[in-house]
């Protein structure tokens, strides 16, 4: 797996901090992990600074970690994005899954 993921705790609220790529072969234990904390928790901050690239199977798990959230009205959160990760959102679509800090 080419990224770390760390999960911090903020009561019903939790941070995901992100360091690396998200690619195809690691994105099925980024969903698993994205799709656990979005279940446990009521809104869930992604921590990108450290993010440097997120391939469209990346993509897919933000995606389903935002219908989790949004089916309990919870929210996802986005902050620190890289100029290049924010421009893959906005060629996609999927810059509007996140409210950004």
């Amino acid at each position: 797996m080419n990224l770390d993921i760390n999960l911090i705790r903020h009561g019903s609220d939790a941070e995901v901090r992100l360091n690396g790529f998200i690619n195809a072969g690691n994105a099925p234990e980024v969903e698993r992990i994205l799709t656990d904390v979005a279940t446990r928790f009521d809104s869930v901050t992604l921590d990108m600074e450290k993010l440097e690239y997120v391939s469209s199977a990346g993509l897919r798990t933000f995606r389903q970690a935002y219908a989790i959230l949004r089916k309990k009205g919870g929210v996802l959160y986005a902050k620190n994005a890289s100029k290049a990760v924010i421009e893959v959102f906005e060629i996609t679509g999927f810059l509007r899954l996140f409210t950004f800090l």
